[in-house]
């Protein structure tokens, strides 16, 4: 179960990833910094480092359907809120190939990883049988050309990955409902008369 502070556990959980496979690794790569902050809001900073900014919160409405929980014989827990996080992924750094060395790390951590689960995730995601899936997102130019000028920045070399599927459970109380009881299935055949 994951309450509203589900899509921040995501986006900790995401930064605690590249943290672990990029900052603290050894090598070229070391020491570059993971922030949750939009590529303008470093740059802004004057800091270098790798920007996972979510741009994007969609509903994942083909999972609205889904029948409720039965939580115990008398309550059906109310229907999660299913959603889809997308973010930006942009190697802010001032050289142009330490930009891509980074990105192709990014999307091997990401590709390595592509479903996360139990310790793998953080905050109230950390130990449930949720779980995420990591996709990188083919984007047109003109798609990805658009969020960037959501930002008011020249386009910069990044990618997009959809993440899913993060419940936020309802803060309202299970609903009652009575337990089946007794259950009957008949069954007859239908007989064409031509």
């Amino acid at each position: 179960m994951s309450d509203y502070s589900a899509i921040s556990a995501v986006s900790t959980t995401l930064r605690d990833l590249l943290n672990k496979n990029i900052t603290l690794s050894t090598g070229v790569l070391s020491g570059i910094g993971i922030d949750l902050r939009s590529p303008r809001e470093l740059k802004e900073a004057g800091l270098d480092g790798v920007s996972v900014w979510l741009y994007k919160v969609s509903r994942m409405s083909e999972m609205l359907n889904e029948p409720p929980e039965r939580r115990s014989a008398n309550q059906m827990q109310r229907t999660p809120l299913p959603v889809e996080l997308h973010y930006l992924v942009t190697p802010v750094l001032q050289d142009p190939l330490t930009r891509h060395t980074v990105l192709g790390r990014v999307l091997q951590v990401f590709h390595d990883n592509a479903i996360l689960r139990g310790g793998d995730l953080q905050g109230v995601l950390a130990g449930t049988s949720e779980q995420i899936r990591l996709n990188l997102e083919a984007l047109t130019l003109e798609q990805l050309s658009l969020v960037w000028e959501a930002l008011s920045e020249p386009y910069q070399i990044s990618v997009t990955y959809l993440v899913q599927v993060v419940k936020i459970d309802s803060d309202l109380e299970p609903v009652r409902s009575s337990p089946v009881l007794e259950r009957n299935v008949e069954y007859s055949q239908i007989v064409s008369q031509v």
